[in-house]
Formats: structure tokens, sequence, C-alpha cells
């Protein structure tokens, strides 16, 4: 395998010597196998920082070419200029705040029923036998079915973007919670109960912490899951939020329209994930020491 290069590297040195150091050890390990790997002068060019900026660049030149080329697609400073305008009616902070509203109650909703249903899996055999179908269902079952219900249900009332988004993104968490919770080493649970440690610290001490990893995967797949339910209801049928507003400005064929609406989407949920979501993970992942050595 090969070392790992740049940040990723450092790190796992750093880790090493850590290690190292706590067993006093450090005396018998040559200086060139704990010292950080030496960086080039354009090392920063293939950092992951840089990846992330190319790859912003790279889709704002993709956009100008294809808003200079073809004329149903607008150039990236037509859709500020759109979006300015938007801000100017003050469109933008009341339909947005209506959309996180909305799902907030629903991931709230999703975290709590998706970690208790996939701990009742695990635990309980009748209980998995029971909803594993009604799992499979609501994986497989498309988001906008749930829409178009809704809809005839309960208008434009807040139940429907709500409801859309604890059936879509539940069954995702259910399902990580699940693995998490049967991942668990059966070597040390079988070594808890040969030194009679109760079922209550098992579950507080060994259970949990061997799957919140899962948990926080599982539930920034039901944000982007719930995020694009709560759109969606909003585009067939409602008339405030960011996926109305999309759908009005579809409706009067504006392409800038629709073009700042599908910007502004995109914003919320990269800002969240980025901010919130990918450190939660880093967070309940740093444990693994070397566990992403093998990706280059």
């Amino acid at each position: 395998m090969a070392r790992p290069r740049g940040r990723e590297g450092a790190d796992g040195v750093s880790e090493v010597q850590a290690a190292v150091r706590g067993h006093g050890a450090t005396n018998d390990i040559p200086a060139s196998l704990l010292a950080p790997p030496a960086r080039p002068w354009w090392w920063w060019l293939t950092s992951d920082r840089a990846a992330r900026y190319t790859a912003r660049l790279a889709f704002l030149v993709v956009w100008q070419w294809a808003g200079s080329t073809f004329q149903d697609i607008p150039t990236p400073l037509g859709t500020l200029e759109f979006l300015r305008e938007e801000f100017a009616r003050g469109e933008v902070f009341r339909n947005v705040g209506i959309s996180l509203f909305r799902a907030v109650i629903g991931l709230s909703l999703v975290l709590v029923l998706g970690i208790a249903i996939g701990i009742a899996m695990a635990r309980w055999w009748r209980v998995r036998f029971f909803l594993t179908d009604l799992i499979l269902v609501g994986i497989t079952l498309p988001a906008f079915i749930w829409a178009l219900l809704v809809v005839m249900w309960w208008g434009f009332s807040n139940i429907g973007p709500i409801t859309v988004c604890v059936v879509s993104a539940t069954p995702q968490l259910v399902v990580n919670t699940f693995q998490g919770a049967t991942a668990t080493p059966g070597k040390l649970l079988a070594m808890s109960d040969a030194y009679r440690v109760g079922t209550r610290r098992q579950f507080r001490w060994l259970v949990i912490p061997s799957m919140m990893e899962y948990i926080a995967a599982g539930f920034r797949s039901a944000v982007l899951a719930g995020w694009g339910a709560v759109l969606l209801v909003e585009w067939f049928g409602n008339d405030k939020g960011v996926g109305f507003r999309a759908h009005y400005w579809y409706d009067a064929h504006s392409f800038e329209g629709m073009m700042g609406w599908g910007l502004v989407m995109m914003v919320i949920i990269l800002a969240f994930d980025r901010i919130v979501m990918d450190r939660v993970v880093r967070h309940f992942r740093s444990w693994r020491i070397g566990g992403q050595q093998w990706s280059r």
C-alpha cells in the first residue's frame, strides 16, 4: 500500500507519533519515519481544498459557456441579477425561512423515529421481521408519489411537506442505525456478559459509541432526501417556499428564475452539509486511526 501523501499523510504520522510516545519508545524508531513527508512546492495544487475550488471554478466555466452558447440557458451574471431582484422584492428570506422551518421539523422527527426504529429492529427480532418489508417499500417508493398524495389530502398546509420529508428520509436512517447496532463487536458483548455488565451499561458505553458513525452517515443521507422531499411538495402544490417560487417562475417561462431558485436550493444544502454534517461525520470517524489511507 502506498504511503499517504499531503495532509492525510501528515495527520497519520502525527497519530503514529502520539501513539509511540505514549509507550515511551521513540528512541527505537528512526527519525526519518517519525518526520512528516516533505512537501513539494506545488503541493497545494493537489490538496483537497484546491480540488474543491477547482471543481467550483470548472462548474462556473461550463455554466458560462453553456449560457453564452444556448439561448435558453442563463449566464451566471444573469442569474445573480435575477436573485438581486428577488432579494429586493423580499421573496428570498421569506420563502427560504418557510422551507427551512418545514425541513427542520421533518428532519427532527426523522432523527427520533429513525434511531428508535433502527435500534428496536436490531434488538428484537419480531420488530425486525415486522418492519423489514415496510422499510423496503419506504426506500423504493418515489417521493413524488407521496408528494401528489399529500397535496390531495392536506392541500397547501405545512403537514404535506413535513409528512413527505419523514416518510422519504426515515427509512434510510433506520437502515443505517440497524447496521450500526448490529455491527457492535460480538466479542466485546460476550466479555461484558462474562463480567456481568448490565444491559443498560452495555448499551450506553458499547453499543451507542459503535453505532454513532452509522447514525451520522445515515442522517447525512436523510438530510439530502428530506430537503428534496420538502421542495418537491412545494413544487407540486403549495403557495409558499423555495419549491413554490421555482415552480412560479417555471410557469412564467423564466429560465433565470428557475436557475436562480435552483441555485438557492443547492447553496443551502451544500452549506449545511459542509458546515454541519461534514464535521459531525468526521468527529465520529476520528477514532479510526489510518482509516482513510487507502484513498488517494
